[in-house]
């Protein structure tokens, strides 16, 4: 007899704080890994709004910017860290030293509510509850969600925490070049092609 596979419920923790090496902003970079999630058997429910904070333990680091996914899979814990890593890995990732500064870190905060440690993985992940960054997204989220070692909810556990410090990032003080660029060369060829094309009309236009 055919045995329906369990969908098991996640929440993943989506953070970097340098530029890729093509230059996107770490949520840009972010952003590449939540889609790539979809190709990996872990399906997006929800993301938490992206936050800016300073790196925990204090250091000269840049600034951080995480959120949170809430997803739903068929794989186990370790499939699910496993494409995680490889994820990180097509996003230029290499794990060198911990802590170091990174364009994309991706962990798995929590699987199930379960609580298990092993050699190659520990859920829920050991310190976040002691990371505001990642409680507060989590917050923003579902609030009732409960710590299965803390025996807290979310808000609970952020009263804990209100000396870190932690903002939500306004997304719009990002520029895609990418995107601006084929704006950019879209313009051109269209003026050119219909001879309207004004390089000074261009650039009032974009400076305004």
């Amino acid at each position: 007899m055919f045995k329906m596979k369990k969908l098991s419920k996640l929440i993943i923790g989506v953070g970097g704080n340098l530029n890729s090496s093509d230059g996107l902003h770490p949520i840009q970079v972010g952003k590449k890994a939540i889609l790539q999630m979809q190709s990996f058997s872990i399906k997006v429910q929800k993301v938490s709004s992206w936050y800016v904070s300073e790196p925990i333990p204090i250091s000269d680091q840049p600034n951080f910017f995480n959120c949170i996914v809430f997803a739903n899979t068929y794989l186990n814990e370790f499939d699910i860290l496993k494409n995680l890593h490889q994820i990180e890995a097509n996003l230029g990732r290499l794990r060198v030293n911990i802590n170091e500064p990174r364009s994309i870190d991706l962990d798995l905060i929590d699987f199930c509510n379960r609580i298990s440690k092993d050699n190659r993985l520990i859920i829920p992940h050991p310190r976040a509850h002691l990371r505001r960054f990642v409680m507060e997204p989590i917050a923003e989220i579902d609030p009732s969600w409960v710590h299965p070692i803390q025996n807290l909810n979310a808000k609970q556990i952020l009263s804990k925490l209100k000396k870190q410090k932690i903002k939500i990032y306004e997304e719009h003080k990002i520029i895609d070049w990418f995107f601006y660029t084929k704006a950019l060369i879209k313009y051109y060829l269209y003026g050119v092609l219909n001879g309207t094309y004004n390089s000074s009309r261009l650039y009032n236009k974009n400076s305004q």
